[in-house]
């Protein structure tokens, strides 16, 4: 008998040691965190992941049932939350601003990055197409890929007479600029980035840099032959998936993972030579309990360099779970943040967050721009980010704070057991909103009789408003996780601090349910989709699209426009609606903005000065990502990917495509 004792003993004893080792991960020198940190999430053993987050949920579900601390603490909570104020309010900047060093340069005859530039502002100082003359663009040619897969979501880069952009496969390929005939293709083994290349010249090389799944990868420009001095035969393996384009200083050449964490790597060698995470531990315990958790967000928008100061800037995504957040307690630092990071001195210099512990999927998820604008007379440098909320932030480009004052109003506090939302969220007055953001009975669609009637039913009972929480086994109606700004973000002419942004305004009704499997590391989960009326509408007023003028300098709206139409119901006499939209805009000097990624399958040219529709051309499918501009012997070109795009609603989701098309001037003009 002692010896079977001794026996589960040891086996107690040994099960628990390798839980820790599993549980534990060792951090080298390159690393910001501590040397050791405890994450189930580290765990590899799925066996053993099982057991800990089953044991983990017991002793959560028996603290929230029969802990008196913790509702002891949950009624303090609420007392504390019904004393504060209404509103309140981080001040703007006021002085001692970062005075612009004037090299937030529009893009020229080259687009080197797939926003235009590592400044992400995707602005070129072409102007031989212009407002006198936009009329007579044409097609120059269109090339087809090989396969239909999936969308394209980049600007095509171009340098040196060529494009090169990822295919809608497993593959990056060179297209001569003029003909659009193809040069070479790189066939890889993984799916690269769908968020673009980066080319760069350095002495007698010019490289594509890129990223595939868990791979980074350096090719020759000239024949798209890896470069074999790049870690091994150009291809550098990495821990974690990278899903945006890099950016470079001097010889650092920089990514962003969904681990989260930014990642720096020799550029002639590949060598990694340090990171830095994008995720900090939560000031709270878990439920009471003695682990930690960490959140943090995807910086699946992108990054953007200040390439003379040394400085990276990151936006970030929200934590996961998405829409509940009872198991990542506090506000879940870094997440639906801009980060700004020395990359010379390896460390952070700020960050800001723009939704505290988010549950509605409001993502920042966009590059940040970098840009000038003017206040007080002055030039200063500035971070700019667009938000799915409609908001933009703009903050002083050394010390993060905020150009505007960025108020924040008392927000209603969940009603879902263990979840605890923040009690405040921004509320902006200045940048304007260019988007819908709250809903409310007065934004019901009213195309028609039928679907108003519809939809009022449809949101019966169902809870909606200023950042409302989601509620267990009831509807809550959005904009936002459908709405506002997304991946593209806005185009800005640094000459005069005017951004020019697509979005739109598409409601989501949702709902948070309890998980059946008692199990599960997550009590709850969640479903979403859009709220459509019977024929496929948004349940929304339109216009469900839009084209924003922004000033950046006075935080005021100057125009907004709809953006694309459903045919069928402007001749039913429906004025122009708006359609959900995941292409992009691109403004040039010649007073154009070169729009696309609307449902009716067009791309547009519109007035810059007030917003007028001046040209329009109906593509095979819905642009995929945002016009790139260039020019080469004198003839300026407008080159768009059609692809598609699994991000709209559906049919419209399902159609994809395998085309590039490519405008100029007829030969006279």
């Amino acid at each position: 008998m002692r010896i079977i004792i001794k026996l589960i003993s040891y086996f107690l004893i040994f099960l628990f040691l390798l839980i820790f080792i599993e549980m534990v991960s060792i951090t080298s020198k390159y690393q910001n965190r501590p040397f050791f940190s405890m994450d189930i999430n580290n765990i590899r053993n799925p066996q053993i992941k099982k057991i800990t987050r089953a044991s983990d949920n017991f002793y959560t579900y028996l603290l929230l049932k029969f802990s008196k601390k913790h509702q002891k603490h949950l009624i303090q909570d609420d007392q504390n939350f019904k004393e504060i104020p209404e509103f309140k309010i981080i001040p703007a900047k006021k002085d001692n601003f970062t005075i612009s060093n004037l090299n937030n340069q529009n893009n020229l005859n080259d687009w080197t990055r797939s926003h235009g530039n590592q400044s992400s502002n995707r602005f070129s100082n072409l102007s031989k197409i212009n407002l006198t003359n936009v009329g007579n663009l044409e097609l120059a040619w269109k090339f087809k890929f090989n396969e239909v897969h999936r969308d394209i979501q980049a600007n095509p880069v171009i340098a040196e007479g060529k494009i090169f952009l990822p295919t809608t496969k497993n593959k990056v390929i060179s297209i001569d600029a003029i003909s659009g005939k193809k040069i070479w293709e790189f066939k890889t083994n993984a799916t690269p980035a769908r968020r673009g290349l980066i080319f760069w010249k350095k002495k007698d090389r010019s490289m594509i840099y890129f990223c595939a799944e868990k791979q980074l990868i350096s090719l020759y420009s000239e024949n798209g032959q890896p470069d074999t001095n790049f870690g091994k035969n150009g291809i550098v393996k990495l821990k974690n998936r990278c899903k945006i384009s890099p950016v470079i200083i001097k010889n650092n050449l920089v990514i962003a993972t969904v681990e989260p964490s930014l990642e720096v790597y020799n550029l002639e060698t590949g060598k990694l030579l340090w990171k830095y995470y994008l995720k900090k531990k939560s000031k709270e315990k878990r439920y009471g309990g003695k682990r930690y958790d960490y959140s943090g967000g995807n910086p699946w928008g992108g990054i953007s360099a200040d390439v003379e100061r040394g400085i990276v800037f990151i936006t970030t995504g929200n934590a996961g779970s998405y829409f509940v957040g009872v198991n990542r307690p506090d506000n879940n630092s870094y997440s639906n943040s801009i980060i700004a990071i020395d990359i010379f001195n390896k460390k952070k210099l700020w960050d800001f967050q723009e939704i505290k512990h988010d549950i509605w999927n409001y993502d920042i998820p966009a590059p940040p721009i970098l840009t000038s604008i003017k206040k007080n007379k002055i030039s200063i440098d500035v971070v700019v980010a667009v938000s799915k909320t409609g908001n933009t932030i703009i903050l002083d480009r050394l010390s993060g704070e905020p150009i505007f004052d960025f108020r924040q109003r008392k927000a209603p506090r969940s009603k879902l057991p263990g979840e605890k939302t923040a009690y405040y969220q921004p509320d902006l007055e200045l940048p304007q909103p260019f988007a819908k953001q709250f809903f409310s009975k007065d934004d019901v669609t009213n195309i028609s009789l039928e679907s108003s009637e519809y939809i009022n039913k449809e949101i019966e009972n169902s809870n909606y408003g200023f950042f409302e929480p989601h509620e267990l086994n009831k509807k809550t109606i959005l904009f936002g996780f459908h709405g506002g700004a997304e991946w593209m973000g806005g185009s800005v002419n640094n000459d005069n601090g005017m951004m020019y942004i697509t979005s739109h305004n598409i409601p989501t009704v949702g709902m948070i349910h309890e998980t059946e499997n008692k199990n599960s590391y997550y009590k709850y989960y969640s479903s979403f989709k859009r709220l459509l009326d019977e024929n496929g509408y948004p349940g929304s007023k339109p216009p469900w699209g839009n084209l924003t003028a922004l000033d950046l300098n006075s935080g005021k709206i100057k125009w907004q426009v709809p953006f694309g139409e459903y045919e069928e119901l402007t001749k039913l006499g429906v004025s122009l609606t708006g359609t959900e939209n995941f292409g992009g805009a691109t403004g040039t000097a010649g007073d154009l903005i070169f729009a696309t990624g609307t449902l009716d399958k067009k791309i547009r040219a519109f007035n810059s000065i007030n917003g007028e529709e001046v040209w329009s051309y109906k593509m095979d499918y819905v642009g995929s990502g945002p016009p790139s501009i260039y020019s080469i012997n004198d003839d300026q070109y407008i080159v768009v990917a059609s692809t598609g795009s699994y991000s709209l609603s559906k049919p419209y989701s399902t159609e994809f495509g395998n085309l590039l098309y490519c405008f100029k001037l007829k030969k006279n003009d």
